[in-house]
């Protein structure tokens, strides 16, 4: 399977696709507050070890991201694929989280697609 995990998607409908693949990707904000909720109470920072919060991925609640492709699902709604790039809290670290979201919790960034 490739980073994006599209490779063996095989189309029912070719005519009318239901995984559409982006030519070139979008930046989009992403709501992290709605698509990884946080635990339904308050935890207290200072009562987790130094490592996790220094080298624990920092989760913002409005994120930049790319979107790839979008993908239909079985219910009618529409699937985002996004790559949001992620950074530990001290920064040392960092990786690309690839999701699927539902189209809601994605929005254009207008500041992003100006530059």
């Amino acid at each position: 399977m490739s980073e994006s995990g599209l490779d063996t998607w095989v189309e029912p409908f070719p005519e009318v696709p239901i995984l559409r693949r982006l030519q070139t990707p979008v930046a989009v904000l992403v709501d992290i507050s709605r698509v990884l909720p946080g635990a339904a109470g308050f935890t207290r920072v200072d009562g987790l070890p130094l490592r996790v919060r220094a080298g624990g991925i920092r989760l913002e609640s409005l994120m930049p991201a790319a979107l790839h492709a979008w993908l239909r699902a079985a219910d009618g709604r529409w699937l985002a694929q996004i790559c949001v790039p992620v950074r530990s809290a001290n920064g040392y670290s960092g990786l690309d989280l690839w999701l699927w979201v539902d189209s809601l919790f994605v929005s254009r960034n207008v500041e992003a697609a100006e530059r």
